[in-house]
């Protein structure tokens, strides 16, 4: 059974969207990747692995950067860190250009995350103008 506040976050647009672009992400790791772990690709010596790495490491912390935001009660902090979410952001797209700059296979896919994330900004921007 849910509580109202997992429900809540369920609804959030910026919540869904970046759930969606963890599954994305973690699906075109592995696929550059051939499936490796996570270890693996940290301590590889592959450029392309360690990027990977990164953005899904990154990827991974966006959710709980929103759901953190979501819970904060005080209106003030709540909207900075709301405005701190845009550095993941930003820093999930530097990732996909990073391995875009690499010899991989699935460069579309790569693609596909960036437009998703160009999209995530605009919800993002959506999202602070509604606590303001």
């Amino acid at each position: 059974m849910f509580n109202p506040e997992e429900q809540n976050l369920n609804q959030l647009v910026i919540y869904q969207k970046s759930l969606y672009i963890f599954k994305l992400a973690r699906r075109i790791t592995s696929y550059i990747t051939n499936d490796k772990d996570i270890l693996s690709m940290y301590v590889s010596d592959k450029r392309s692995y360690r990027y990977a790495d990164n953005l899904l490491m990154n990827a991974l912390g966006l959710v709980p950067k929103i759901v953190e935001t979501e819970c904060q009660e005080n209106p003030s902090l709540k909207l900075k860190y709301a405005q701190s979410l845009r550095y993941f952001i930003d820093g999930l797209y530097q990732n996909c250009l990073q391995l875009e700059s690499t010899k991989i296979q699935g460069k579309d896919f790569v693609k596909l995350l960036r437009k998703e994330l160009r999209h995530l900004r605009e919800i993002h921007k959506h999202y602070v103008k509604s606590l303001l």
